[in-house]
């Protein structure tokens, strides 16, 4: 099952097997059989978007945080099904708890080194006018939507396209 449209959902179908690299054991199935992608994006935009660009830098971070220890909780978990890959603890190690240690430090770095504001400044101010009465600052707004977009675009390539 996965959480699709703020719901668990059963596939529509019994999926693919996923196999343990060692043994062959069947641990698990996966499918998108029955999704309607489309209608998940437009779920993310509606809900998942609003809510996303109401929240600041630091609210985002936290989440992060939330998230490294919720994984690290489970790393138990990651382990072994690290194992069934051959890999040893110490070749997991790099993975799971480096993987997770990143997420704890990404949401370190925000909250200290960004502004608690929906948006950024990045750089310097840019004086335009000989007096300073005109000047440009850039500043980056925290946004999914042009993600979102991106996702749902189907662009087409052909062999004469440089």
């Amino acid at each position: 099952m996965k959480v699709i449209r703020g719901a668990w959902t059963p596939g529509t179908d019994e999926g693919v097997d996923v196999r343990n690299a060692i043994n062959g054991d069947v641990i698990g199935q996966v499918s998108s059989s029955g999704l309607d992608f489309a209608d998940m994006l437009a779920y993310g935009r509606k809900y998942g978007g609003t809510g996303l660009r109401r929240m600041t830098i630091h609210d985002r971070a936290n989440m992060l945080k939330e998230l490294a220890k919720h994984l690290l909780y489970h790393k138990e978990e990651f382990y072994s099904i690290s194992a069934m890959t051959g890999a040893t603890r110490a070749d997991g190690w790099v993975d799971i708890e480096g993987g997770i240690g990143t997420v704890f430090a990404y949401s370190g770095i925000a909250r200290r080194e960004l502004p608690n504001e929906t948006f950024a400044v990045e750089g310097n101010v840019e004086h335009l006018s000989a007096r300073g009465s005109l000047y440009s600052v850039n500043c980056f707004y925290l946004t999914i939507t042009k993600a979102l977009a991106t996702l749902d675009a189907r662009p087409s390539f052909s062999p004469d396209d440089n």
